[in-house]
């Protein structure tokens, strides 16, 4: 399938509801958009800034886990991350709150069979979305060994997209590639490891100064309790998302636009310093 016919696939399988809002349709499956929020520290406040996007596939009102989708093929699972990607772009403007402006984190998986093709298409759906392109933030780290990783990089330059990777990714000097992301993501692996090894929270620290001196802001995710918060802002992170902050949420579903006091969330008290501070 073309990359022209493969969206042509994505829009004849999206419907919209009497609210505006878009969803898949798979044959009995209905996919759903969802939103996590992601939060900056303003002073003594924790303001939602972007959302990242992910996708619910429900069959007859019901969730399916991973499980219950093992039996679709590749190419299968390939189509329904692209239809919620699309999906995500479409329904940001009905986040679940008046007046939402939030930047957009997406993720362009590997089993995309034209990963040049499907950028373009998604960065043209968005300007028809009204997004303008520093909104938008590309996640490439599946594709940071591709051969098209430095094309998708200068394309996202070009655009003024800023480019994501996670922690792995954006340590990687690669030849012929001088990709600098905008956005630097720590998986919640790292988010449990710096509670677990003290050693490990100064040595983020120290990556988070180093990023930062390349321009990167840093999102510290899959926090799910005060501690992990709490070592997240020593860390001096830019970004904080997870459950601790707020679970995903369907598109469509009431959500919290307003700032939220730190101390809220860390028993009263809000004296953490970054480190780096």
């Amino acid at each position: 399938m073309s990359p022209n016919q493969r969206m042509l696939a994505i829009m004849d399988a999206i419907a919209v509801d009497e609210t505006g809002l878009s969803f898949g349709v798979l044959d009995a499956l209905r996919l759903k958009c969802a939103f996590q929020p992601i939060f900056a520290r303003r002073g003594p406040m924790l303001v939602p800034i972007a959302v990242s996007a992910g996708f619910v596939a429900q069959r007859r009102g019901q969730s399916l886990g991973e499980t219950e989708l093992a039996g679709l093929s590749a190419a299968e699972r390939g189509f329904m991350q692209a239809l919620g990607r699309s999906l995500a772009i479409r329904n940001l403007a009905y986040i679940g709150c008046d007046d939402p402006v939030f930047d957009l984190v997406l993720d362009l998986s590997e089993d995309v069979s034209d990963p040049e093709d499907e950028l373009r298409l998604l960065l043209d759906e968005a300007a028809l979305a009204d997004i303008a392109p520093d909104r938008l933030c590309f996640d490439l780290t599946a594709l940071r060994s591709a051969p098209c990783f430095a094309a998708l990089a200068m394309r996202l330059e070009t655009s003024g997209t800023p480019l994501a990777l996670d922690l792995a990714a954006a340590s990687r000097r690669e030849a012929g590639s001088a990709a600098v992301p905008g956005l630097v993501r720590i998986p919640p692996a790292w988010t449990r490891a710096i509670v677990a090894e003290p050693d490990l929270l100064r040595l983020l620290r120290l990556l988070v100064t180093t990023l930062r001196r390349r321009g990167a802001a840093v999102q510290i995710e899959g926090i799910t309790d005060e501690i992990q918060l709490r070592a997240a802002v020593t860390a001096g992170a830019d970004r904080l998302q997870g459950d601790f902050l707020a679970p995903v949420a369907l598109a469509g579903t009431d959500f919290d636009a307003s700032p939220r006091a730190f101390a809220d969330f860390i028993g009263g008290s809000g004296n953490v310093v970054p480190l780096s501070a």
